[in-house]
């Protein structure tokens, strides 16, 4: 007995040993799945994007970069990247020597070169979204001399290849091409299908920021990469910002406020977004997590001067932006040029791009202000969860013309909203609404014609805001103003409901210009 004790002592210890060694192994094994289970996934593969065409400018290795970064962010195919063959006296992009090019120029090179693209097999009917590099001219300049504003031929890049395929290519935008698919709840898709003979045929959209500093792992500017990453970024929702200008310094800044601002910020509202609506004389500045803005820029009565966003002073012009956020500013030429230094006069979309917004509409030259992109419906479409492109495309009233989008023209919201039954909040739902876009509580309607006053110019009834004669030798905006000199009171051509027909009446009115009234 007392040599089995014996013997068990000195087997129990060597089998204890191997258990332990057991133990601890499967505790360290343990304790490397659950690490392992802690590790961040790889991130997923990009969705394809066989509807997208890139389109870089190959004498330039930053548009290149730019191209491919972009095509491998969004899943778009390799085939689907065309390089042009632009000769550059720059192809750093850090001077402006590239960014206008001739008439001549832009129709063998650039409208060419895609047309012929777009030939290939099923192409055209499967392409949907066009994309710009850096590299590529974001002007065709195509004026003579002393052209008066209304004879322009000049314009975007990216406006006139949403044209192609159509006979509206170098057709003055500001008169000569009204955008059917303005204000149009449709996708595009699906319009496009129903419209085959019509402009637009394509969303297009233009990368580009700061050419300094690069990223030197990609070779894409720093600026251009942060942009396209925060189109796909997740985060916190931020706030929209709505930045009046109460001082009514400037001929029409009145009424674009009423028109354009104070309807975007009852937009965003409505869908029961935090939107901050600043009426103070001092531009909005120290906002944190900006999901959307929209304002008057170097326009605004206190801007002072440049470089008019940033850090200026102890204020930060307007703030710091959040994960895919979008912007629209109301200034003539802010997408004229991205070169470094940069080439003031306005302020620029390069420094609300330099601030973190993912997203901006802009101007390549002056579009007269009917003629931007109209803040409600841009910012309000997104906010719904369209895409960026398409969000802006439904904005501009004219084709063909100075405006471009700079930015992810995929970009969607983090946290899109429901479409409600009344986008306005004015209290009166849509299907009953005579203004759907503008506010209008009263509803009220002189004429009687279905169209409230405050979206309605259109005083001869013909369905068109007209800026030249009319049937009876007196255009629509002509009677407002042969009523506003004369004194004498026409309900009609009192939009604003006031009691008078008055400046700012006039100005409401020549918002609308060659646009059908209403919804």
């Amino acid at each position: 007995m007392r040599r089995d004790v014996r013997g068990m002592r000195r087997v129990l210890p060597k089998r204890a040993e191997s258990i332990g060694r057991r133990l601890r192994a499967q505790g360290v094994l343990a304790m490397l799945a659950a690490a392992l289970a802690c590790e961040p996934s790889p991130p997923p593969a990009p969705e394809s994007h066989p509807e997208v065409l890139v389109v870089a400018n190959g004498a330039s290795p930053v548009s290149m970069a730019i191209a491919r970064y972009y095509a491998a962010r969004r899943g778009v195919p390799g085939e689907n990247l065309i390089a042009l063959d632009l000769p550059l006296a720059d192809p750093s992009l850090v001077t402006p020597a590239s960014e206008s090019v001739s008439r001549e120029v832009y129709a063998r090179e650039v409208e060419a070169k895609v047309a012929a693209w777009l030939d290939g097999p099923g192409r055209k009917a499967s392409t949907l979204v066009i994309v710009t590099c850096m590299g590529v001219p974001l002007r065709v300049h195509d004026d003579a001399p002393g052209a008066s504003w209304d004879a322009q031929r000049s314009a975007a890049v990216d406006a006139e290849l949403a044209l192609l395929g159509t006979d509206a290519v170098g057709s003055p935008g500001f008169l000569g091409t009204v955008n059917p698919y303005y204000g149009s709840d449709e996708p595009f898709a699906q319009w496009r299908e129903r419209h085959p003979e019509s402009g637009p045929r394509y969303v297009v959209a233009h990368l580009a920021g700061y050419a300094t500093p690069v990223d030197p792992a990609t070779g894409v500017p720093a600026d251009v990469k942060s942009m396209i990453d925060a189109a796909q970024a997740e985060g916190p929702e931020g706030v929209y910002v709505v930045d009046e200008d109460p001082r009514q310094i400037h001929l029409g800044r009145d009424a674009a406020n009423e028109i354009f601002l104070e309807p975007a910020a009852a937009a965003l509202a409505a869908l029961g977004l935090p939107v901050r609506r600043d009426r103070a004389p001092a531009r909005v500045a120290n906002v944190e997590r900006i999901a959307g803005y929209t304002g008057w820029g170097s326009n605004d009565g206190s801007a002072g001067h440049s470089p008019y966003y940033g850090q200026i002073g102890e204020r930060l012009i307007p703030g710091h932006f959040a994960a895919r956020a979008i912007a629209v500013d109301l200034v003539s030429t802010n997408a004229r040029s991205f070169s470094q230094p940069p080439l003031y006069g306005q302020s620029l979309v390069a420094d609300l791009i330099h601030l973190g917004a993912a997203g901006a509409a802009g101007h390549v030259d002056e579009p007269t202000l009917a003629a931007v992109a109209r803040p409600a419906l841009l910012l309000g479409a997104y906010a719904r969860g369209v895409p960026a492109g398409e969000a802006f495309l439904r904005s501009i009233p004219y084709l063909g013309w100075m405006n471009v989008y700079i930015g992810d023209p995929l970009m969607r919201p983090v946290n899109p909203r429901r479409a409600v039954a009344d986008r306005d909040g004015d209290g009166v739902e849509d299907a009953r609404d005579n203004c759907r876009d503008i506010p209008n509580p009263d509803q009220r309607d002189t004429d009687g014609d279905g169209f409230g006053n405050a979206c309605d110019p259109d005083f001869d009834g013909d369905g068109v805001v007209s800026a030249g004669d009319s049937g009876d030798g007196r255009s629509d905006l002509g009677r407002i103003a042969h009523a506003k000199e004369t004194g004498y009171y026409v309900p009609d051509c009192d939009l604003d409901g006031d009691g008078k027909v008055d400046d700012r009446d006039q100005e409401r009115a020549g918002l609308f210009v060659q646009l059908p009234p209403g919804p």
